[in-house]
């Protein structure tokens, strides 16, 4: 519960009319440049496997940009920061900057349509997206790499020309609405709040910074602010190239790069502004020595002390703050949270330095508390500060220093590649830090050196007279304040003389507390036998090289990226993990007390470049390791012993019980678009039990139970492993020597293995299934429309659904979201299930779900006349669009073997299947999706199989008449003839001007609407007249709850258990291809 996520906007496509430019009038014209820009620096730090080239310049703007040439990118990127962010908002309109940054997606000067910019990513296979911060505004995109230099033309003109159109303020404005509702019951985003709201009010940090129609719109109007305006005028004066940095990524020379950037980014004007900088701190003195208790909306309890420290950010070399972070969150043995646990106090603990803004940060230490911790929240604190007096008392040590020096030399020495996206948006980030030498952008975070003074001066801030503390717990009373953006329950009071004196008093046992052993995963052996391979002869999938009653080894040996890593994965195949609900709940309860014994080594691993999974998966249990290879099978040794000789803690056993049980309880308090996808999981799947299911199956569990159950799992399984990387043969073998000797058991026939399949529905059927959302105070609502479609085995039908999504993905965003305005998370897909394809639309809103299926399904309809007249230029562009995210390029060790992983426990085998995928794509015709949509998606085929989830809202808010006529004009507008786009937004503000707010009769309304449209296309009268005539019918149906009784459509669910026991399973999944063609037969490695 440290921080949420900054404020993120996800961009899709979005089909519109031309718009009349608007053009910034506090932007003067552009000046003319001498387009020359200077080198900063062609030399930077880089990875030793790195065979990217770099170069830093500066435009004579003052922008900087860093240039990243990649010959071997198959997606091209940029990126551009803005050192601006929320902490500039005026202090009238709160969520300025975050509401100017979604609008920048929507039209500028030279290319005037809204979707220019996402139509072109889309048809090439791109994305864009972009975040607000306190301090930046980063926005970045991805394409594929041909399409790069009109990609950047477009991105360019966002900080060159936006338009700020009318139309879209309005309409954008219910976006950022709608994104901060779906924040509102979100425990991480309700405390920081909270923290910033009690902070000083003469520093920004303390403002709200998201942005809501109150602050945006409702506020603003009444007080005579023109929004548009004050838009207008925030990007002019914020805005100036001297305050941005730029990254491009692509396969061009580092020259070309250059010649497009300054083409295209040096009429960015420079207005000279200053990097923000603030007068007074965030956190003030009288603010420390405070307790604020606070009711979370989920059932969790924390503990957070907060202790305002300087910036670290200008001690990148030695780095004090995180040497305290390193040992304060270390979960080895003499730790603190070892301690806390051994009490009973704590189940959990992190720790870290959080940057504010230039000057500040805090140290910020969360504990989730176990009931007793809540109960004993001063006796947590006295601990904390035990191990934090100890730590001051103790000299610095260098060999502490030294490990986590030596952790950050090894990752940045073999440091791979990640999306290119990824690359130039956090690279923009991190060249906003003037402090840092232009060659070390890319070696940032190492550890350079020691200073044991800065060390020993930084615990003066951990003292008790310098921090706050948050408690946070629904059992807590006497909350007497509620705070004002999202209403979240709160006290405040001193946490007194007495325990402050005690805290500074604290000592600290020696045998409890001290600090932790030297790492003894940390590798020193960082060979590699490279060896010249032809790109043809690489191999493309693992081979088997054991197999037996009991075993299968799949090997294969790292020949792309060459560096000392390598992963290993074993699947366990248990049937005793999903026999029953019983059985599932105590296997997952087992696993869940295993890892938090297998703690105690887990974090050292990971200070030495090592990572591990333990958990439950479809049919079994699934055991990863990765990183380093050379201490990588003592950790896996370790991990086995650990579970053939597992005794269970009873006190430990409870409090994971314990926590369990919360987490079911808490299952009804998820935002519902992230929670409606396990019912329908629950409803398609195999061996799945519904969250009710297994929290009554936990009631009854006792420790004798959990007992019982590892000689159960252990007694009866198959293993399968995958041994991938810088590991040989033997090696490899090895490893299944290792599973043998820890995980004896009886063999399990082939026929019996946990290969767990997918319900089919009906044929020709439509079923719904709904679920009231357990959080009362949630407007939200959601809803899953799922068409199941094929096999997962008919390849063909699989090609022509993944290219039909690829084109409607756009449209969806488009008209659901964008024109329809029915909420912030609109988005559709592939649903695959264990071994079944469908399509699939989700929609979070604040509309009733029978509403929001009735505009799904004329989504669908409207798609299908789009379909049917799209252009075959545009229909290949979505066919090469598709063909290039099947044959994308892994960008790492760890994403290969991901793949070859999933592949193997999918059942299939088919490694290869994404290339017979795009050549199947290829061959598509314009005819085979118009003939696929029309028989498995078209709402009037009589074929489709349909089921429907959904989650309703206790509290939906009613729908203004205003907004029911407005919304039902664009939609019948829509369906009726694409000739008149009109915006909701529009249509609002007519019957408002008209009205001057009062709402009237349905009568008076449509009146008023049919004149406006009369206005606005006076060469369509009898368009106008028939737009009009149905909206009404329309509005009239849903006043009348006409909507509720054509939907939900198809049959109603009442018992999802008792339902699946009607349907037919799917087969077991088969292996694509006979597996003795995957028997090693030697390479060339």
């Amino acid at each position: 519960m440290l921080r949420p996520f900054v404020h993120t906007r996800v961009i899709t496509p979005i089909f519109t009319r031309p718009k009349v430019l608007f053009r910034n009038p506090f932007i003067m014209a552009s000046q003319h440049y001498s387009s020359v820009a200077s080198l900063v620096t062609g030399e930077l730090e880089a990875p030793q496997i790195d065979d990217r080239k770099y170069r830093v310049i500066t435009l004579p703007n003052k922008l900087e940009a860093l240039l990243i040439s990649d010959p071997e990118a198959d997606k091209a990127s940029a990126a551009l920061n803005v050192n601006v962010g929320a902490f500039a908002d005026p202090d009238e309109l709160p969520g300025l900057a975050h509401f100017c940054e979604h609008l920048l997606f929507m039209g500028t000067e030279k290319y005037p349509s809204e979707n220019d910019y996402n139509q072109y990513l889309s048809e090439h296979s791109g994305y864009s997206n972009a975040y607000t911060s306190s301090d930046e505004t980063n926005y970045f995109f991805e394409v594929s790499h041909e399409y790069l230099e009109g990609a950047l033309d477009r991105f360019a003109q966002f900080f060159i020309g936006p338009l700020f159109n009318p139309g879209g303020k309005d309409r954008e404005i219910r976006a950022v609405d709608s994104e901060n509702k779906k924040n509102l019951q979100n425990d991480l985003y309700r405390m920081y709040q909270l923290d910033k709201s009690l902070s000083n009010p003469e520093h920004p940090f303390h403002k709200f910074s998201t942005g809501n129609l109150e602050t945006l719109d409702t506020v603003p109007k009444s007080k005579g602010i023109d929004v548009r305006q004050e838009l207008l005028k925030f990007h002019a004066e914020h805005y100036s190239a001297n305050i941005m940095k730029l990254a491009v990524l692509g396969r061009e020379s580092l020259d070309e790069l250059e010649k497009w950037v300054e083409e295209k980014f040096h009429p960015i004007r420079n207005t000279n502004r200053q990097p923000p900088r603030y007068s007074t701190k965030p956190l003030l003195k009288e603010h420390m020595g405070k307790l604020i208790r606070a009711k979370p909306v989920m059932d969790s309890k924390h503990l957070m002390l907060h202790f305002p420290i300087p910036d670290q950010r200008q001690l990148y070399e030695s780095r004090p703050g995180a040497y305290y972070s390193h040992l304060i969150g270390h979960e080895g043995k003499g730790s603190l949270l070892q301690y806390l646990k051994e009490l009973s106090l704590a189940n959990g603990l992190s720790s870290a330095t959080d940057h504010i803004c230039h000057g500040s940060a805090e140290m910020l230490i969360d504990i989730d508390l176990t009931d007793k911790g809540l109960e004993n929240y001063e006796q947590v604190m006295e601990i904390v500060f035990q191990y934090l007096n100890m730590l001051a008392a103790e000299l610095p040590q260098q060999w502490i220093y030294d490990e986590l020096r030596d952790h950050n030399e090894m990752a940045f020495r073999f440091q791979q590649k990640r999306s290119s996206s990824s690359t130039t948006s956090s690279l923009v980030s991190i060249m906003q830090r003037p402090e840092l030498p232009r060659n070390r952008l890319l070696s940032h975070y190492l550890y350079r050196q020691y200073r044991s003074d800065l060390i020993a001066e930084f615990s003066q801030y951990l003292s008790p007279e310098n921090f706050r503390a948050f408690l946070v717990g629904r059992s807590l009373t006497g909350l007497d304040k509620k705070e004002r953006w999202y209403g979240t329950e709160y006290n405040v009071s001193e946490i007194g003389e007495q325990l402050i004196n005690r805290l500074k008093s604290a000592k600290a046992d020696p045998a409890k507390l001290h600090l932790p052993p030297h790492n003894e995963f940390l590798p020193s052996n960082f060979d590699v036998d490279k060896k010249d391979i032809d790109i043809k002869d690489r191999l493309k999938h693992p081979h088997i090289i054991k197999k037996t009653d009991q075993m299968v080894i799949w090997h294969k040996k790292d020949d792309t990226f060459w560096i000392p890593k390598a992963e290993i994965h074993l699947g366990l195949h248990i049937p005793a993990t999903y026999k029953s609900c019983a059985d599932s709940v105590k296997s997952t309860l087992l696993i869940a007390v295993i890892n938090d014994a297998l703690v105690e080594f887990a974090y050292d691993a990971e200070m030495a470049g090592l990572k591990y999974d333990v958990s439950v998966i479809k049919g079994g249990v699934g055991i990863t390791v990765g990183g380093f290879n050379h201490k990588l099978t003592v950790l896996l040794e370790r991990i086995l012993e650990k579970i053939r000789n597992f005794k269970v803690d009873p006190n430990r056993f409870e409090l994971i019980k314990e926590k369990h049980q919360r987490h079911y309880r808490n299952f009804g308090y998820t935002v519902p678009y992230s929670l409606i996808g396990a019912y329908t999981h629950y409803l398609l799947s195999e061996s799945s039990w519904s969250v009710p299911e297994k929290a009554k199956e936990l009631e009854s569990i006792q420790l004798a139970d959990v007992e019982a159950t590892l000689p159960e799992m252990l007694r009866q399984m198959q293993i399968e492993i995958l041994a991938f990387g810088n590991i040989g043969k033997q090696e490899a073998l090895n490893v299944g020597d290792l599973a043998a000797k820890y995980l004896k058991s009886d063999n399990l026939p082939v026929d019996q293995r946990g290969l767990l399949r997918s319900y089919l529905l009906p044929p020709k059927s439509a079923h719904y299934y709904e679920v009231e959302l357990e959080d009362k105070e949630n407007v939200n609502s959601a809803i899953e429309y799922f068409l199941q479609v094929g096999s997962a085995t008919d390849f063909d039908l699989k090609a022509r659904l993944d290219l039909f999504v690829q084109i409607a993905v756009e449209p969806a965003f488009n008209q659901l979201r964008t024109k329809e305005q029915l909420g912030y998370v609109v988005f559709s897909s592939v649903r695959s299930t264990r071994t079944t394809l469908g399509y699939r639309v989700l929609v979070q809103s604040e509309r009733t779900t029978d509403y929001l299926e009735s505009r799904i399904d004329a989504f669908l309809v409207g798609l299908g006349k789009m379909l049917d007249n799209m252009p075959e230029k545009e229909f290949q562009s979505y066919v090469q669009a598709a063909v290039a995210k099947k044959l994308e390029k892994v960008k790492n060790l760890r994403e290969e073997g991901d793949r070859y992983w999933m592949r193997i426990q999918s059942g299939y085998y088919n490694f290869v299947q994404h290339e017979k995928d795009a050549e199947l794509i290829r061959q598509l015709s314009k005819k085979d999706i118009v003939d696929f949509f029309n028989k498995y998606i078209s709402p009037t085929s009589p074929d489709r199989t349909k089921l429907v989830v959904h989650i309703r809202s206790q509290c939906s808010p009613k729908q203004s008449l205003h907004n029911l006529v407005a919304c039902s004009v664009v939609n019948v507008a829509t369906s009726l003839d694409r000739s008149l786009d009109i915006e909701v937004d529009d249509i609002r503000k007519a019957i408002a001007d008209s009205t001057e707010g009062e709402e009237g009769t349905l009568s008076e309304t449509l009146d008023k609407v049919k004149k406006h449209l009369h206005e606005t296309y006076p060469d369509h009268t009898d368009l106008c007249n028939k737009v009009a005539s149905v909206a009404a019918e329309t509005v009239e149906s849903q006043i009348n709850g006409d909507t509720r009784k054509k939907y939900p459509e198809g049959i109603k669910i009442e018992d999802g258990t008792a339902y699946k026991e009607t349907l037919q399973l799917s087969e077991h999944p088969q292996p694509v291809v006979d597996l003795d063609t995957y028997w090693d037969a030697g390479s060339k490695l």
